[in-house]
Formats: structure tokens, sequence, C-alpha cells
């Protein structure tokens, strides 16, 4: 198995993780504090065995919304706090000014390269950009709210911009734009 497959694996072991503890959370804590009845069934046909149903439909639509939310929060957050720290150390490393205005606000030790490659920010946006498949797939079914699905694909469309808008940054350094030099 080559290097860059092991480091993937790695780096994706995190997200996927979030991912089922967002969908979980998202279904025990509102269930736990709406005192919200459900039992589990289990069931051989499917993709899963275990099932968890409500008694009402306006029950399943609250639950299924606010697991589905938080799902995606948990992969949000970091991915854009990934973007957008990426982002701007590759804007300081081309602009002085910018780096002036980081050290104003006391945030130098925040913009550092060292945790964070363009692999760690693509597999974090793929994971995203599932997860936002599924919450859209959930709100064209009507198991969702339409807020959640749309919020969903505005943050992963903004998610991939940044990710492309990365990809360009790294590959400015490799091929710079100025046609003089190649």
């Amino acid at each position: 198995m080559s290097k860059l497959l092991k480091r993937a694996l790695k780096i994706s072991i995190t997200p996927a993780i979030l991912m089922i503890a967002g969908k979980a959370i998202g279904i025990i804590v509102p269930s736990m504090i709406y005192d919200l009845e459900f039992f589990i069934e289990n069931d051989i046909e499917g993709l899963t065995s275990i099932q968890i149903l409500f008694t009402d439909n306006n029950v399943t639509l609250f639950v299924n919304s606010i697991s589905n939310l938080t799902m995606f929060l948990f992969l949000a957050v970091p991915t854009l706090y990934f973007i957008i720290k990426t982002s701007i150390y590759q804007t300081t490393l081309q602009n002085p000014r910018t780096l002036v205005k980081i050290t104003k606000f006391n945030i130098l030790k925040w913009v550092t390269k060292k945790d964070v490659t363009f692999l760690h920010i693509f597999i974090w946006t793929s994971f995203l950009t599932i997860a936002s498949i599924i919450v859209i797939a959930h709100t064209l079914q009507g198991q969702t709210y339409s807020w959640v699905g749309v919020s969903a694909g505005v943050a992963s469309l903004l998610s991939i911009w940044g990710t492309i808008r990365t990809f360009e940054l790294e590959t400015d350094k490799i091929y710079p734009k100025e046609n003089s030099y190649y």
C-alpha cells in the first residue's frame, strides 16, 4: 500500500467517526430532551438491519432533521476551519499586509501550515459533500426540513469552492502564473 493511500485512510478516520457520531447524537439528544417514544426494530431487508422508529410522523421529521443537521455541522465546522486557516496562511505568504493584520489581531500562532494539508481539506470536503447529498436526498423525500437541506447544499458548495481555491493556491507555488518561468 502506498504512503499516500495510508495517509489518506488515516486522515479519513476522523470525519467518518464524526459523521456517525453526529447522526447518533442528533437522534439520542432530542429523544432524551423531549422524552420522545421510540422503539428499535430488527429488519433483515435494506442497508442496515437495526432501525429506530418513532410513533408519529411529525416526531420522525423533527428528529431526522435535527440528526441530519448535527451530522452536517460536525463535518462543516472543521472543514470550513481548515479552508479558512489554509487560505489565510497562503495569503500571508503572498501579501505582507495580511501578515501585519494577522499580527495586529494576535492570531499569528493560529495560522500555521504544519497541521493542515490539501489532502486534509480534500478528504474533509469529500465527507462534507457526501453528508450534504444525504441531507438533500432526505429533504427531497420529505424526511427533513427544507431549510436544513438548503443550508447543507450552500455550505457544501462553499467548501467545494474553498477546496478548489486551495488547490489553485497550492499549484501556483509549483507552476507560477507568469509565463516567463516556463
